[in-house]
């Protein structure tokens, strides 16, 4: 591997994410602001529940990354066309598609640095302790929600995928105990809890009950779908 090129193509791709605004905001700004409000209202006299809050923060992050960022930033590549233009270049295509997933974990995981910072400075909270847990989950929180978000990107139609982005979105924020625990304990709600990665992933980081199994499951399966639908979509176009 080229990884003179590599890093070149890395450090396009975030001069380019640098150069929109709106991202910049929903992927460090608007976690932060949404982190010191909750916990200046319940972390105050409560360290405890910064310590819950902060896995639930790096889940929130990680869907919107996989939702709104990585899914339909490849559709997108692909239905413009982009991806033929580049087998023309003297740029390996998985070389291209390398340097960008490095340019999203790179910035994803400095939003959780800041995260951390964020935490120590303002409430005197250190995560040192669970920090290579936070890091474990991190990066599997953003491989399996950036895997449903390219499944969900190349099943859906250009006109729809956002709305069942937004869709799936609230329904994992909401089965997910990502900013207080639900208590509920039994009926419908507890069996999504159960089969959806969101809250296995929150409780790992939380040191809680989990199952990694499900979460694993999760990423085969999805990958399995896209590939089939990756597949699908490059044979209907040519």
């Amino acid at each position: 591997m080229n990884w003179k090129a590599l890093l070149y193509n890395t450090y396009l791709d975030s001069l380019a994410f640098f150069r929109v605004k709106i991202a910049l905001f929903f992927s460090f700004l608007f976690p932060l602001m949404l982190f010191v409000i909750f916990c200046t209202i319940w972390g105050r006299a409560n360290s405890a529940y910064i310590e819950f809050l902060l896995p639930g923060m790096i889940v929130l992050m990680s869907i919107s990354e996989g939702l709104f960022s990585v899914g339909p930033v490849i559709k997108d590549y692909y239905a413009s066309g982009m991806i033929k233009l580049i087998k023309f270049l003297p740029v390996d295509i998985a070389l291209f598609f390398i340097s960008f997933i490095c340019s999203r974990l790179v910035f994803f995981l400095l939003s959780v640095l800041l995260l951390l910072i964020t935490a120590k400075v303002f409430f005197d909270y250190s995560a040192l302790a669970i920090y290579p847990r936070l890091l474990a989950g991190s990066i599997l929180s953003l491989v399996t929600f950036s895997l449903l978000g390219l499944c969900i990107s190349f099943l859906s139609k250009k006109d729809n995928s956002r709305t069942l982005s937004n869709i799936v979105y609230f329904i994992l924020i909401f089965i997910g105990n990502l900013f207080y625990a639900t208590g509920i304990q039994s009926g419908v709600f507890r069996f999504f809890q159960d089969i959806l990665p969101t809250n296995h992933l929150v409780a790992f980081m939380r040191s809680e009950n989990f199952n990694l199994l499900v979460v694993f499951a999760w990423i085969v399966v999805l990958a399995i779908a896209f590939r089939l639908l990756f597949l699908k979509i490059r044979y209907s176009r040519s």
